[in-house]
C-alpha cells in the first residue's frame, strides 16, 4: 500500500514541484490543497501519512491546521515550510509536533531528505505497533490453544477413567461447543439397519432437531460419513442450506472412524454467530470426535466382557464343585453357589470384598492368598465352614488372576 502525502500550499508551482519531481518520483500517493482550510478537511477525511503544510496562506495558516488537527486528537507527522525563518514560528511548529521545518526557497535533495526524516519515525512506530498487534494475536492463540488443550486432557482422563457412555459422550459434545465457541454440537451415530444418522448426545439442541433422522443418502454429515473427511462451512460458503434443512452461518463435521469403520459424526453449527471457524476448530473437532470413538469401543468391549463374565458366572453357578475367582489384590472376582455354600456364605453380594473377609480358616486362608512362585498349579486339602474337607487346585493366571477349584473327598 502505498504512502499517502497531502501538500497544503497555495502556490500552484511549489505543489506541482513536489508532487512531480519529490514525491510521485518516490512512490507516494500525493494530494494536494490550495488553502489551510480545505487542507484542514482533507487532512481529516483521508489521514494522510504526511503533510508538507506552508504557513503563509488564506483562510488557514499552517500554524492554525496544525492547531486545529490536534484540538480533534489527530496526529499526522507534517513538515512546516515558510518563506521566511522565524525563531518563534519554529518553536511553536515543534510544540505543535512537526517532524521537520524547512526555509523556502528548497531544494529538491533538501525537500527530499526531510521527507524521509519525518517518515522514518512514523514506520518504525508502525512497524512497532505492527508487531505489537502481531504478538498479541499470538499470545491470544496461544491462550486459546492452552484452553483447548486442557479442556482435551480433560475429555481424555474422562474417557480412560469412565465407563459410563452417556457421560462420556455428553462431555465431548459440551467440549467441542465450548472449545470452538459454537452455538450448539451433536453427536450422531449410524443406524445402519435403517441407513440414518440419528443423535446420541446433543448440547443447546431444540427437541425436534434431538430426534431428528437424518439420511445417510441425502444429508450432509451423511456424506461426512461415506467419505470419513470432515467438512467446514463458512459464510462465504457457496452451501446456504445445509442438507440438514436448517439454515446455518457455520459449522462443522467429523467422523467418528471405529477401526477403519465409519460409525458416525460429531458436528458443531452457528445459526447467529457471523464469525466463521477455522482449521484449528477442525483439528480440535477431530480430536475430540477420537475421544468419542475410544469411548465407544471401550463401552463396546465392557459390554461384551461384561456378557462373557455373566455367562461364565451363569455356567460356574450350576458347577457342583466349589468355584472362586481372585484378583492380584486377593478381592473376589467371582464365587459360585457351591463356593458360598462351602464357606458359609449367605451374602451373594461378596464380589468386589477382600478373600480374607470370608475364608475364616488360617489354613485355607494361607494357600489360597499363597505368594506367586513359578509353579502355576498348587493343591492342597483345606477344611471349610461346611465341616467338610475339601482337595483344592490353586491356578496363577498372567495378570496375577488366581482360581481356586475344590472338589469334596469326604
Amino acid at each position: 500500500m502505498y504512502e499517502r502525502v497531502l501538500i497544503i500550499d497555495d502556490s500552484q508551482e511549489i505543489r506541482d514541484f513536489l508532487s512531480d519531481y519529490i514525491l510521485k518520483p518516490k512512490g507516494f500517493e500525493v494530494l494536494m490543497a490550495s488553502n489551510g482550510l480545505m487542507g484542514l478537511e482533507m487532512a481529516i477525511a483521508k489521514e494522510p501519512d504526511l503533510m508538507i503544510v506552508d504557513q503563509q496562506m488564506p483562510r488557514l495558516t499552517g500554524l492554525e491546521v496544525l492547531e486545529k488537527l490536534r484540538e480533534r486528537g489527530i496526529e499526522i507527522p507534517a513538515i512546516l515550510a515558510t518563506a521566511h525563518g522565524s525563531e518563534e514560528t519554529a518553536v511553536s511548529a515543534f510544540r505543535l509536533g512537526i517532524r521537520d521545518y524547512v526555509i523556502k526557497p528548497f531544494d529538491a535533495d533538501e525537500i527530499s531528505d526531510s521527507v524521509d526524516r519525518a517518515l522514518r519515525e512514523s514506520r518504525l512506530q508502525k512497524e512497532r505497533d505492527q508487531l505489537v498487534q502481531q504478538l498479541m494475536e499470538s499470545n491470544s492463540q496461544l491462550q486459546r490453544r492452552a484452553q483447548e488443550l486442557n479442556v482435551l486432557y480433560g475429555v481424555g482422563k474422562s474417557v480412560a477413567s469412565s465407563l459410563d457412555l452417556e457421560e462420556v459422550l455428553h462431555r465431548v459434545v459440551e467440549a467441542a461447543v465450548y472449545v470452538v465457541g459454537a452455538e450448539e454440537g451433536s453427536l450422531m451415530l449410524l443406524d445402519e439397519e435403517h441407513g440414518e444418522l440419528y443423535v446420541r448426545a446433543s448440547k443447546n439442541l431444540d427437541s425436534k432437531a434431538q430426534s431428528m433422522r437424518k439420511k445417510v443418502t441425502d444429508s450432509l454429515a451423511g456424506k461426512v460419513l461415506q467419505t470419513k473427511r470432515a467438512i467446514a462451512i463458512g459464510n462465504d460458503s457457496q452451501w446456504k442450506r445445509t442438507h440438514t434443512a436448517l439454515l446455518v452461518k457455520s459449522l462443522i463435521y467429523v467422523p467418528l472412524v471405529l477401526q477403519n469403520k465409519p460409525i458416525g459424526v460429531l458436528g458443531v453449527t452457528n445459526h447467529l454467530k457471523e464469525t466463521s471457524f477455522d482449521s484449528n476448530d477442525t483439528r480440535a473437532l477431530s480430536a475430540l470426535g477420537g475421544y468419542a470413538t475410544i469411548a465407544i469401543n471401550n463401552a463396546n468391549i465392557y459390554s461384551e466382557i461384561e456378557r462373557e463374565r455373566q455367562t461364565l458366572s451363569a455356567v460356574v453357578d450350576k458347577t457342583t464343585d466349589p468355584v472362586l475367582v481372585l484378583d492380584e489384590e486377593n478381592v473376589l472376582v467371582l464365587i459360585n453357589a457351591a463356593g458360598r455354600t462351602a464357606f458359609g456364605l449367605t451374602d451373594a453380594k461378596l464380589v468386589g470384598e477382600p478373600v480374607a473377609d470370608f475364608v475364616k480358616d488360617q489354613a485355607a486362608l494361607d494357600f489360597i492368598t499363597q505368594p506367586e512362585t513359578e509353579q502355576l498349579q498348587m493343591t492342597a486339602e483345606i477344611k471349610c465352614e461346611d465341616g467338610r474337607t475339601y482337595a483344592a487346585e490353586l491356578t496363577l493366571i498372567e495378570g496375577g488372576i488366581r482360581s481356586v477349584l475344590m472338589h469334596a473327598i469326604d
